[in-house]
């Protein structure tokens, strides 16, 4: 059985352990702490420009409109009739939010469901990288990869069965 003193002994040693190792972490937080503070002190990269409004004008230009200038090869690059496409579009827009034309915080419009419809089906048609829809479709890699994930998702819960 160990003495009252030895038991004593190593208590203080467990606590002044205790207290090092609390004494490290609290000073490698707030070392922490003090680099997050600094790091967003960075200048933010400027916002594109992208002019949505206008990447859909082409693209109704292009495909939609009664005079559009691809009309022919509208089945050869989507890969189905002008018809379908836009009963799809319609059945996703007037069921999920996402597909709907908004406004975002600055008032200015977001992409319309031709836009996100066009580039999912057409980034599924083709099996392109999603960078390779940023002239035509004014659109970053991430909002086209969004619109793909999303697009499948949605299609799977309205005609699934």
């Amino acid at each position: 059985m160990l003495s009252s003193s030895s038991s004593d002994s190593t208590g203080v040693e467990e606590a002044k352990f205790i207290g090092y190792v609390m004494a490290k972490t609290d000073a490698y937080y707030q070392n922490r702490l003090g680099e997050t503070s600094r790091a967003r002190c960075k200048p933010r990269k400027p916002r594109l420009r992208r002019n949505h409004e206008a990447g859909h004008d082409r693209l109704i230009e292009d495909y939609f409109a009664d005079d559009a200038i691809y009309v022919v090869k509208f089945r050869c690059r989507f890969r189905m009739r002008n018809e379908l496409f836009l009963r799809i579009v319609g059945d996703l827009e007037g069921r999920f939010p996402y597909f709907q034309w908004k406004m975002d915080a600055r008032r200015i419009k977001c992409f319309s469901p031709i836009q996100k419809c066009t580039t999912a089906i057409r980034q599924l048609a083709y099996d392109m990288g999603a960078d390779k829809w940023d002239d035509y479709f004014r659109m970053s890699e991430r909002t086209v990869q969004e619109c793909v994930y999303k697009f499948c998702k949605m299609i799977c819960l309205v005609y699934g069965q």
